[in-house]
């Protein structure tokens, strides 16, 4: 059904309480003014002294800025600009018509001059505001722990929740150059899961994708809170293990390598797989040596370890 004018300012949050005269005085002294869809309203930056009261459509409002920003909508009987009006600043964010709309523009001398004659208006003004800082605040909250899911998301395997080859081509400069300026010592290891194709071809796809599962959660048990684990691909993994010697190191690669031949893989039916051991190549950071080059060493140890019989560590 459709509303005037009159009806949506009386239920409006700025003129609630206030008596029949204060509604008058806006209608008859404001003037309205008409957006097409998608014209802009209010542009960060600018400034502002007007307060509008939406009477029909309905406005858009973004927050936040970035690459998602939260767009928060305004309809009838809902104010926009009271920000930028009572504090005196600039503009803070951009307000759009989402659809046609029709303002009441109440200018910031009128405004004053209404909330004199009619003090409760100040109360709903004050209320309002809060109110949308409350919302603003919940609204950007949300987005951001939105944004933090959808970026772990992009940096973990899905299959191990184990961190990504992205996130680590990502993040072990970043380990390297802060151990070379706090000169403190740092560890990488790379491990393969032993003959994986047998053990895929015995216990099906499933098999493998638990025994891969248990592999990460054993790592992740076995090491301390400040090494990281990285699914590198397939069924290789690559632990970075900072402050942390190569004397340190071999005492941790021998402890994992040990650890896994004891470690049960559970189906996802329930039924207890075999073990699945895994061959472990060690390499320490030495001088300006870069990420790509501590991989390769690496991974030649790893080779030494599966030639020399698997299901063991090498240096």
């Amino acid at each position: 059904m459709h509303r005037s004018a009159e009806d949506i300012v009386l239920h409006s949050a700025l003129f609630r309480d206030t008596a029949g005269a204060a509604i008058q005085d806006a209608l008859t002294t404001c003037p309205r003014r008409r957006l097409h869809s998608q014209e802009s309203l209010l542009t960060p930056g600018e400034p502002n002294r007007t307060l509008y009261l939406l009477l029909s459509g309905t406005l858009q409002v973004l927050l936040g800025g970035g690459d998602t920003p939260v767009s928060l909508t305004i309809v009838p009987g809902e104010c926009v600009g009271e920000m930028s009006v009572i504090d005196g600043q600039r503009v803070s964010a951009p307000v759009v018509a989402a659809t046609e709309c029709e303002l009441l523009a109440i200018d910031v001398g009128t405004l004053w001059a209404l909330t004199d004659r009619h003090p409760m208006l100040a109360r709903n003004l004050l209320a309002i505001m809060a109110e949308r800082v409350r919302h603003t605040n919940q609204s950007l909250a949300e987005s951001h722990a939105r944004a933090e899911t959808i970026q772990r998301a992009a940096l973990t395997d899905a299959l191990t929740g184990a961190f990504n080859r992205r996130w680590l081509d990502d993040i072990l400069p970043r380990y390297l150059q802060r151990a070379r300026v706090s000169q403190r010592p740092f560890a990488l290891a790379m491990l393969d899961l032993d003959h994986f194709k047998h053990y895929n071809d015995t216990w099906g796809h499933a098999g493998g994708d638990a025994a891969l599962r248990a592999t990460a959660g054993l790592l992740r048990t076995q090491l301390r809170p400040s090494d990281q684990v990285a699914r590198y691909g397939g069924e290789e993994f690559c632990l970075l293990l900072p402050d942390t010697g190569l004397d340190q190191a071999r005492i941790v690669a021998e402890r994992l390598v040990l650890a896994a031949g004891r470690h049960p893989v559970g189906a996802d039916d329930g039924v207890a797989l075999p073990p699945v051991t895994f061959s472990l190549g060690l390499a320490a950071l030495a001088g300006e040596q870069s990420a790509g080059q501590l991989l390769k060493a690496a991974d030649a140890a790893l080779y030494r370890a599966k030639q020399a019989g698997r299901n063991r560590y090498a240096v």
